[in-house]
């Protein structure tokens, strides 16, 4: 039989989850630019966004899951650390969001780039650079804070990853410019994406370490998006009758042209879209390793350059193929059978974990539950029956 150098790994249903998060994000992605309203009421997105991660707090009602049990008690011994943990988690997303707000403000007041939402703003940056660098972050972030060993093959396909999203960024032109502030626009969100890196690591590491419920930690940034919509939307009502630029196109967005019906209904869209998502972002963190959620960055990320780039750069998909295998080894869905790259794989270390638990189990059988009855002959006991069992080392002896 001829050998199989690339096959499937740690398959199971709950894989749906990011493919299923990545669909989504596309979805919002063509909503946001072929909706006929282009116009953006930032304060109802940031209450959509809200609204959308506070309504984590209902899955275990509509899933029927306890909070009772072995990781409550667990919790327990760890309770005085709550506050701590809870308080580092605040602090990375308001970091996080104020970084990526700000680098928004900074391309659309210095670079004058007009301020278009065409991510659903889970994901900060769709820059195949920036996303590389961001893997490479959290497999050391994950390593420190959860303890996951990485080896030969995680190490090859990053290489892969991040040398091939450079190069498609260089064939797409992206960096070919000659201002200073593209640059330091770049830089900062880069700095967005370590922050964001380092925030879905800490999220994993209080529910795989400390056994927090996953809905109260997704309702943390659900109250800080809240609290800031709640702001803009106070602000822009004492602003009313103002010439203020940004109280100005709250209320102008009730006027565009397109008409009220079809402004409200892109209100209604961004408010469903978000409650699809968010609970399924905080899925994904939870079932798998933070850098699954690397799925959901490539894929939105090839689907956002194809859409933005004309027909002649589509060769890149090629590029974009090999950064996509390149992440499923990574990730282990694919596995490379060749150059020991598969050894150690969770499926080969468990498979080998199994082997010598049960070679273990056979030698204990043989060396504690044998009763010798006559030279050469034994009875061994084993939970199901007793089996009388000739001595391999005796068999010997008598054909001597």
């Amino acid at each position: 039989m001829s050998k199989c150098y690339i096959k499937f790994g740690s398959i199971n249903n709950k894989l749906f989850l990011p493919f299923l998060l990545a669909v989504s994000e596309i979805a919002y992605i063509l909503f946001n630019k072929y909706y006929p309203v282009q116009e953006v009421n930032l304060i109802f997105h940031v209450y959509s966004m809200a609204f959308g991660e506070m309504s984590i707090k209902f899955l275990p009602c509509i899933l029927k899951i306890s909070d009772k049990g072995e990781s409550a008690i667990k919790r327990q011994v760890i309770k005085k650390k709550s506050c701590k943990h809870y308080t580092i988690l605040v602090l990375l997303y308001f970091f996080t969001l104020n970084i990526n707000s700000f680098v928004d403000v900074f391309d659309t007041k210095v670079l004058g780039k007009p301020l278009i939402i065409s991510g659903s703003n889970l994901f900060y940056s769709y820059d195949l650079i920036i996303l590389g660098i961001e893997m490479i972050l959290m497999i050391f972030v994950s390593n420190w804070l959860l303890k996951y060993k990485y080896y030969k093959h995680h190490i090859i396909s990053t290489i892969v990853f991040v040398i091939f999203g450079i190069i498609s960024e260089l064939c797409l032109g992206t960096y070919f410019q000659n201002n200073g502030f593209f640059f330091l626009s770049k830089f900062i969100r880069l700095l967005g994406a370590l922050l964001d890196g380092t925030y879905i690591c800490f999220q994993k590491y209080m529910m795989e370490k400390f056994y927090y419920p996953y809905w109260n930690i997704a309702f943390v940034p659900g109250i800080i998006m809240f609290v800031v919509g709640s702001s803009m939307l106070i602000a822009v009502l004492s602003l009313k009758d103002s010439n203020n630029e940004f109280a100005s196109a709250f209320y102008l967005y009730f006027k565009v042209k397109e008409g009220l019906g079809l402004a409200i209904l892109k209100v209604v869209i961004d408010l469903t879209m978000h409650l699809i998502m968010c609970p399924l972002t905080i899925l994904n963190i939870y079932y798998f390793s933070p850098n699954f959620i690397l799925i959901i960055f490539q894929i939105s990320a090839i689907a956002k350059i194809i859409m933005n780039n004309s027909a002649e750069k589509l060769y890149c998909i090629a590029f974009f193929i090999i950064q996509f295998f390149s992440l499923m080894v990574h990730l282990e869905i694919l596995e490379l059978n060749f150059c020991g790259l598969n050894r150690h794989t969770k499926t080969n270390i468990n498979f080998r974990s199994m082997s010598e638990l049960n070679s273990e189990e056979r030698e204990s059988i043989t060396d504690e539950n044998s009763i010798e009855i006559e030279k050469g002959y034994s009875v061994v006991e084993t939970n199901d029956e007793k089996m009388v069992e000739l001595k391999e080392e005796d068999f010997e002896h008598m054909n001597e």
